[in-house]
């Protein structure tokens, strides 16, 4: 059973990433993770390969101790993926231009933040009912 749950912890991760991989290139985005990651498709098979075996055995490793630290590990690899992509999406041109450009960037950051902490709570409770299932 707990390799039935690391495998669909590691497939949302994926999804995310792909997700994630689309929504950079479709704003053209550019910065840490997107430079690394999601520049082109073969770093991001790279990325997902590596990503797929460390947090499965992580995750197989975690479960076996405790539960929730599986929900800690998950929300921290979400969190970065998904933060990073919303604060360069939050000074990008196309956002700025549908947002209005007389909107201070504090306030155009706040609100991707907003954005990014309810998408990693989304994910995170999908992640709850995962390990709890």
């Amino acid at each position: 059973m707990d390799y039935l749950i690391c495998s669909v912890l590691v497939s949302l991760h994926i999804l995310l990433s792909i997700a994630l991989y689309f929504i950079s290139k479709s704003f053209g985005l550019n910065g840490f993770l997107v430079k690394r990651i999601f520049k082109n498709g073969g770093q991001l098979t790279t990325f997902l390969i590596i990503l797929s075996i460390s947090t499965f055995l992580l995750f197989i490793f975690l479960i076996k101790i405790n539960k929730d630290y599986v929900q800690i590990i998950n929300f921290l690899i979400s969190f970065f993926l998904i933060f990073e992509i919303c604060m360069k999406i939050a000074n990008s041109e196309r956002f700025i231009n549908w947002i209005g450009e007389n909107l201070e960037k504090s306030i155009r950051s706040l609100i991707m933040f907003v954005i990014s902490l309810n998408c990693t709570y989304f994910f995170t409770r999908i992640t709850h009912q995962v390990l709890n299932s």
